[in-house]
Protein backbone atom coordinates (compact mmCIF):
# COMPACT_ATOMS: atom_id res chain seq x y z
CA UNK A 1 0.00 0.00 0.00
CA UNK A 2 3.09 2.24 -0.22
CA UNK A 3 2.95 2.81 3.54
CA UNK A 4 5.30 1.88 6.37
CA UNK A 5 5.01 1.98 10.14
CA UNK A 6 7.59 4.29 11.70
CA UNK A 7 8.17 6.98 14.29
CA UNK A 8 7.50 10.21 12.45
CA UNK A 9 6.89 13.93 12.72
CA UNK A 10 4.19 15.23 10.35
CA UNK A 11 4.60 12.14 8.20
CA UNK A 12 8.41 12.28 7.88
CA UNK A 13 11.11 10.31 9.67
CA UNK A 14 13.11 12.76 11.87
CA UNK A 15 16.89 12.69 12.23
CA UNK A 16 16.34 12.32 15.99
CA UNK A 17 13.05 11.05 17.49
CA UNK A 18 13.85 12.76 20.82
CA UNK A 19 13.48 16.52 21.00
CA UNK A 20 14.98 19.13 23.29
CA UNK A 21 11.80 19.63 25.32
CA UNK A 22 12.12 18.21 28.85
CA UNK A 23 9.78 16.68 31.38
CA UNK A 24 9.49 17.94 34.97
CA UNK A 25 12.26 15.48 35.88
CA UNK A 26 14.59 17.22 33.40
CA UNK A 27 14.59 14.39 30.86
CA UNK A 28 14.12 14.90 27.13
CA UNK A 29 10.99 13.29 25.73
CA UNK A 30 10.16 11.64 22.44
CA UNK A 31 8.47 13.94 19.95
CA UNK A 32 7.87 11.22 17.35
CA UNK A 33 4.73 9.08 17.71
CA UNK A 34 4.49 5.76 15.92
CA UNK A 35 2.30 5.83 12.85
CA UNK A 36 1.97 5.06 9.16
CA UNK A 37 3.85 7.24 6.68
CA UNK A 38 3.41 7.35 2.93
CA UNK A 39 6.20 6.29 0.56
CA UNK A 40 6.20 8.98 -2.12
CA UNK A 41 9.61 8.22 -3.62
CA UNK A 42 9.54 6.36 -6.91
CA UNK A 43 11.12 2.92 -6.45
CA UNK A 44 12.23 0.35 -8.98
CA UNK A 45 12.07 -3.40 -8.44
CA UNK A 46 15.61 -3.49 -7.02
CA UNK A 47 15.29 -0.71 -4.44
CA UNK A 48 17.28 -0.91 -1.20
CA UNK A 49 15.24 -1.10 2.01
CA UNK A 50 16.96 -0.48 5.34
CA UNK A 51 15.14 -1.15 8.60
CA UNK A 52 16.33 0.02 12.02
CA UNK A 53 15.18 -1.39 15.36
CA UNK A 54 18.27 -1.52 17.60
CA UNK A 55 16.92 -3.35 20.65
CA UNK A 56 14.86 -6.04 18.94
CA UNK A 57 17.22 -6.61 16.01
CA UNK A 58 20.23 -6.86 18.32
CA UNK A 59 18.45 -9.50 20.40
CA UNK A 60 17.57 -11.43 17.23
CA UNK A 61 20.90 -10.88 15.51
CA UNK A 62 22.07 -14.49 15.75
CA UNK A 63 19.12 -15.55 13.57
CA UNK A 64 18.77 -12.44 11.43
CA UNK A 65 22.27 -12.75 9.98
CA UNK A 66 21.22 -16.06 8.42
CA UNK A 67 18.65 -14.32 6.21
CA UNK A 68 19.56 -10.64 5.89
CA UNK A 69 22.66 -8.46 5.54
CA UNK A 70 22.93 -6.90 9.01
CA UNK A 71 25.00 -3.93 10.14
CA UNK A 72 25.62 -2.08 13.39
CA UNK A 73 26.49 1.58 13.82
CA UNK A 74 28.31 1.95 17.13
CA UNK A 75 29.22 5.08 19.06
CA UNK A 76 31.59 6.09 21.85
CA UNK A 77 30.16 4.27 24.89
CA UNK A 78 30.26 7.36 27.10
CA UNK A 79 28.18 9.34 24.61
CA UNK A 80 25.68 6.50 24.46
CA UNK A 81 25.38 6.49 28.25
CA UNK A 82 25.02 10.26 28.34
CA UNK A 83 22.29 10.10 25.72
CA UNK A 84 20.46 7.31 27.53
CA UNK A 85 20.64 9.28 30.77
CA UNK A 86 19.04 12.36 29.19
CA UNK A 87 15.85 10.81 27.78
CA UNK A 88 12.51 9.83 29.29
CA UNK A 89 12.77 6.29 27.95
CA UNK A 90 13.39 2.84 29.50
CA UNK A 91 17.14 3.02 28.75
CA UNK A 92 17.39 5.88 31.27
CA UNK A 93 16.45 3.26 33.89
CA UNK A 94 18.75 0.64 32.40
CA UNK A 95 16.14 -1.35 30.53
CA UNK A 96 15.34 -2.22 26.91
CA UNK A 97 11.92 -3.94 26.93
CA UNK A 98 12.04 -5.06 23.29
CA UNK A 99 15.41 -6.75 23.83
CA UNK A 100 14.54 -8.18 27.24
CA UNK A 101 11.36 -9.68 25.85
CA UNK A 102 13.44 -11.63 23.33
CA UNK A 103 16.51 -12.45 25.46
CA UNK A 104 15.69 -14.07 28.81
CA UNK A 105 19.34 -14.13 29.85
CA UNK A 106 19.62 -10.37 29.40
CA UNK A 107 16.37 -9.81 31.26
CA UNK A 108 17.58 -11.88 34.22
CA UNK A 109 20.99 -10.18 34.26
CA UNK A 110 19.41 -6.73 34.43
CA UNK A 111 16.89 -7.83 37.06
CA UNK A 112 19.76 -8.80 39.37
CA UNK A 113 21.18 -5.26 39.38
CA UNK A 114 19.41 -2.83 41.74
CA UNK A 115 21.38 0.24 40.58
CA UNK A 116 20.25 1.79 37.31
CA UNK A 117 23.78 2.85 36.33
CA UNK A 118 24.96 -0.74 36.69
CA UNK A 119 22.02 -1.86 34.55
CA UNK A 120 22.87 0.74 31.90
CA UNK A 121 26.48 -0.47 31.76
CA UNK A 122 25.43 -4.12 31.55
CA UNK A 123 22.93 -3.32 28.81
CA UNK A 124 25.50 -1.26 26.90
CA UNK A 125 28.03 -4.07 27.07
CA UNK A 126 25.39 -6.53 25.85
CA UNK A 127 24.87 -4.53 22.65
CA UNK A 128 28.58 -4.57 21.85
CA UNK A 129 28.85 -8.26 22.78
CA UNK A 130 26.17 -9.14 20.25
CA UNK A 131 27.86 -7.21 17.47
CA UNK A 132 31.27 -8.65 18.27
CA UNK A 133 29.87 -12.17 18.30
CA UNK A 134 27.65 -12.16 15.24
CA UNK A 135 28.92 -9.50 12.83
CA UNK A 136 32.15 -9.40 10.82
CA UNK A 137 34.29 -6.31 11.40
CA UNK A 138 33.37 -4.78 8.03
CA UNK A 139 29.72 -4.67 9.05
CA UNK A 140 30.34 -2.74 12.25
CA UNK A 141 30.49 0.97 11.45
CA UNK A 142 31.56 3.74 13.82
CA UNK A 143 29.42 6.82 14.22
CA UNK A 144 32.60 8.89 14.43
CA UNK A 145 33.75 7.61 11.02
CA UNK A 146 30.34 8.30 9.53
CA UNK A 147 30.54 11.92 10.69
CA UNK A 148 34.18 12.30 9.69
CA UNK A 149 33.59 11.05 6.13
CA UNK A 150 30.40 12.98 5.53
CA UNK A 151 28.50 9.73 5.29
CA UNK A 152 30.72 7.99 2.74
CA UNK A 153 31.69 5.28 5.26
CA UNK A 154 28.20 3.90 4.60
CA UNK A 155 29.65 2.49 1.38
CA UNK A 156 30.02 -0.68 3.46
CA UNK A 157 26.24 -0.96 3.08
CA UNK A 158 25.75 0.46 -0.40
CA UNK A 159 28.25 1.67 -3.03
CA UNK A 160 26.05 4.71 -3.67
CA UNK A 161 27.23 6.15 -0.35
CA UNK A 162 30.77 6.53 -1.68
CA UNK A 163 29.83 9.87 -3.24
CA UNK A 164 28.32 11.30 -0.03
CA UNK A 165 29.91 14.46 1.37
CA UNK A 166 27.27 15.62 3.82
CA UNK A 167 28.12 18.41 6.33
CA UNK A 168 27.77 16.29 9.46
CA UNK A 169 28.65 17.40 13.00
CA UNK A 170 29.51 15.08 15.88
CA UNK A 171 27.10 15.07 18.81
CA UNK A 172 29.37 13.06 21.07
CA UNK A 173 29.89 16.23 23.11
CA UNK A 174 26.39 17.60 23.23
CA UNK A 175 25.16 20.65 25.17
CA UNK A 176 22.03 18.63 25.96
CA UNK A 177 24.14 16.32 28.14
CA UNK A 178 24.80 17.47 31.70
CA UNK A 179 28.56 18.11 32.03
CA UNK A 180 28.76 16.96 35.64
CA UNK A 181 26.85 13.78 34.88
CA UNK A 182 29.11 13.19 31.86
CA UNK A 183 32.20 13.24 34.10
CA UNK A 184 30.52 10.96 36.64
CA UNK A 185 29.51 8.48 33.95
CA UNK A 186 33.01 8.65 32.50
CA UNK A 187 34.58 7.70 35.81
CA UNK A 188 32.16 4.82 36.20
CA UNK A 189 32.60 3.38 32.72
CA UNK A 190 36.40 3.67 32.88
CA UNK A 191 36.33 1.33 35.88
CA UNK A 192 34.47 -1.41 34.00
CA UNK A 193 35.45 -4.24 31.65
CA UNK A 194 32.60 -4.09 29.17
CA UNK A 195 32.68 -5.38 25.60
CA UNK A 196 32.75 -1.78 24.33
CA UNK A 197 36.51 -1.74 25.02
CA UNK A 198 36.92 -4.09 22.06
CA UNK A 199 35.91 -1.14 19.86
CA UNK A 200 36.90 2.01 21.75
CA UNK A 201 39.95 2.96 23.78
CA UNK A 202 39.79 4.37 27.28
CA UNK A 203 41.56 7.44 25.93
CA UNK A 204 38.61 8.11 23.62
CA UNK A 205 36.32 8.16 26.65
CA UNK A 206 38.70 10.28 28.72
CA UNK A 207 38.76 12.93 25.96
CA UNK A 208 34.99 13.38 26.26
CA UNK A 209 35.30 13.91 30.02
CA UNK A 210 37.59 16.93 29.69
Amino acid sequence: RREVLSKNVSGAVPDNPVGEARTESGLRQSMSPLGMIAIEKELDAGFLLLIKHPAAFTALLKDLVRFFPCYAIIRNPLSVLASWSSVAMPVERGHAPAAEGLDAELRQALACLPDKRDRQLRLLSWFYEQYQRYLPANRILRYEDLVGTGGSSLQAITPYALALREPLESRNINPLYDAELLRSLGEKILATRGAYWSFYTKESVERLCR
